[in-house]
């Protein structure tokens, strides 16, 4: 053979040999990238599990705190602690596996988290302690106003740490992006060297980067999706919690034997007439009512008995007071009712209604059931306890003439308390 032809051999062949090699560095070099890319994105998503796990652990302690207070007495201490403890020691160990894994800016969220989850657990531990000895309207307070404000904003906090987690894979799917672009572009240069070979390493170039890219592809949407499904959770559970707690408020201001308004949540009514009163001068007043010898129909007929006369009676005084006034259990057979923009004339119309009502109720076997009444309007000078003592010292007034009649106090009797 020919010199020269041995020397172009031997040439074209050196030059296929060093885009073969060219092209295997190239292509570890992506695959290397390639590598690295999905061990961050790897870790992304580790770490967006992490805060998931510790947004639901804090879903279902909140979900464990307010079943507990909804849950009949049978829900006993034994049932109650070991399940608060587990669930604080699943977010411990959770939170130890994602310490390491998290930014600065990450830190500084993932710090108001356990500050707010500090205080929710200190506030979740007197709750327990609180129902475990009975105070459940106690307890049932401090879940209302101090658990649950406080759990939104640490829902908010996870959220938003989500939504870091969401921006840092962005990131990563984008540089992953660039560095199969680069790929493709090292991979087509070099193709250029070897006219035998350009079109081999064309092809694998097309090949592998509409390969890389169906991959990344595939993996943006189902980070999206994963996001998304964990965000419409947490939406759902917040939902879910706003439920909880309108039931929970309904409970803490209803007695529930009558189904009327109890002394919390009427306190808080006169507490609103009463600044209104202030602001703007509209009298009101309110009406103390008891049932006479209730006593003697508990002993007679039993307290189930008894139960039922106050259920009637709590349906007698709702439909006999006007629309714009309020009701509700004092405390046993005692009602008291809050009567709206009123005058102190127009108390003993409405109180006489009442008494009349219960007097002409048949109650079926029982004897006849009456009731005394005291009346009081509010006056300039006078704070709502003063308002409640004559009002009651009406009421005796009345059980002392010989009960089954109403008597209005005036504002010279609060000389006698």
């Amino acid at each position: 053979m020919h010199h020269p032809t041995r020397f172009l051999i031997l040439g074209f062949a050196t030059i296929i040999l060093m885009m073969i090699a060219l092209a295997f560095i190239g292509f570890q070099a992506t695959r290397n990238s390639e590598k690295g890319v999905n061990l961050q994105v790897a870790e992304q998503l580790e770490k967006i599990n992490m805060v998931n796990e510790l947004s639901t652990i804090i879903q279902s302690r909140t979900r464990f705190m307010q079943s507990m207070l909804l849950h009949d007495k049978e829900f006993i201490e034994s049932e109650s602690w070991p399940n608060f403890s587990r669930m604080r020691g699943a977010y411990s160990a959770t939170r130890e596996r994602l310490e390491p894994m998290l930014a600065p800016r990450e830190r500084e969220v993932m710090r108001a988290i356990d500050n707010l989850d500090k205080d929710i657990g200190t506030l979740n531990r007197q709750v327990l302690v609180l129902f475990l000895n009975g105070s459940r309207d106690e307890a049932s307070k401090i879940l209302l106003r101090e658990v649950l404000p406080k759990t939104a904003p640490l829902l908010s906090h996870l959220s938003e740490l989500t939504q870091m987690q969401r921006m840092d894979v962005e990131k990563t799917l984008l540089l992953a992006s660039h560095e199969a672009e680069r790929g493709r572009t090292r991979i087509t240069i070099f193709s250029i060297f070897a006219v035998l070979v350009s079109l081999s390493v064309t092809f694998v170039a097309i090949w592998y980067g509409r390969k890389l890219s169906g991959q990344l592809q595939d993996m943006n949407s189902y980070l999206e999706q994963k996001i998304y499904e964990r965000t419409e959770s947490l939406l759902d559970t917040q939902k879910e919690l706003l439920e909880d707690n309108s039931e929970l408020t309904r409970m803490a201001l209803t007695d529930s034997l009558t189904g009327l308004s109890n002394r919390t949540h009427m306190n808080q009514i006169l507490h609103k007439e009463f600044s209104r009163f202030e602001r703007h001068g509209q009298c009101f007043g309110i009406i103390m009512l008891d049932i006479d010898h209730f006593k003697s129909i508990n002993d007679k007929y039993g307290h189930d008995a008894g139960d039922t006369v106050l259920k009637k009676l709590a349906s007698i005084f709702e439909s006999a007071i006007r629309s714009t006034d309020f009701i509700a259990r004092w405390g046993g057979e005692e009602f008291l009712i809050c009567c709206t923009t009123i005058e102190e004339e127009d108390l003993l119309p409405i109180a006489e209604t009442i008494r009349q009502l219960v007097a002409s109720t048949d109650f079926e076997r029982k004897n006849q059931i009456t009731a005394s009444l005291g009346c009081a309007a509010i006056v300039k000078g006078e704070i709502i306890g003063d308002l409640i003592k004559r009002a009651d010292v009406a009421l005796y007034e009345a059980k002392n003439k010989g009960r089954n009649q109403s008597i209005v106090s005036e504002f010279t009797d609060i000389s006698l308390f």
